[in-house]
């Protein structure tokens, strides 16, 4: 039988948001299996956690990082205000607001999107997704 695990928020180290300086914003790996990752971001006026992307993949300081087929993220936002914007299929951006409560689905297969913080104060997201990407040394 497992045993469960407590992870301690004073414990987990910040990473900066993939590519910007640590004033952009900070994210925190808080737990990651074989089945799901879970972080906590914390993302600064003016910047994204991830910019426009979709989920394949992509290369960053020396790793490709691959998204399963069937890779699903959701996030949820805990306090701040920002804009989630998306592509659609015409290459039209569409975006709704978020606040505090609201969640955020990205189905397998999901379109171009973005969140954007886009508020005068930091905006903390709680992030899940299934299965998670694999990473490989390049």
């Amino acid at each position: 039988m497992a045993q469960l695990n407590i992870v301690k928020a004073g414990e987990v180290k910040s990473q900066n948001i993939r590519g910007l300086p640590k004033e952009a914003g900070q994210i925190k790996r808080i737990v990651s299996t074989e089945n799901f990752f879970f972080n906590v971001d914390e993302i600064e006026p003016g910047h994204s956690p991830h910019h426009w992307h979709t989920h394949d993949q992509y290369v960053h300081e020396g790793v490709k990082v691959e998204y399963p087929a069937d890779f699903e993220e959701i996030y949820f936002v805990i306090s701040g205000q920002g804009v989630v914007q998306w592509k659609t299929e015409s290459g039209e951006v569409k975006e709704q607001q978020v606040g505090p409560g609201d969640t955020i689905h990205m189905p397998p297969d999901v379109v171009e999107h973005q969140l954007l913080n886009n508020s005068t104060e930091t905006i903390r997201i709680a992030v899940v997704g299934v299965p998670p990407p694999r990473k490989t040394p390049v």
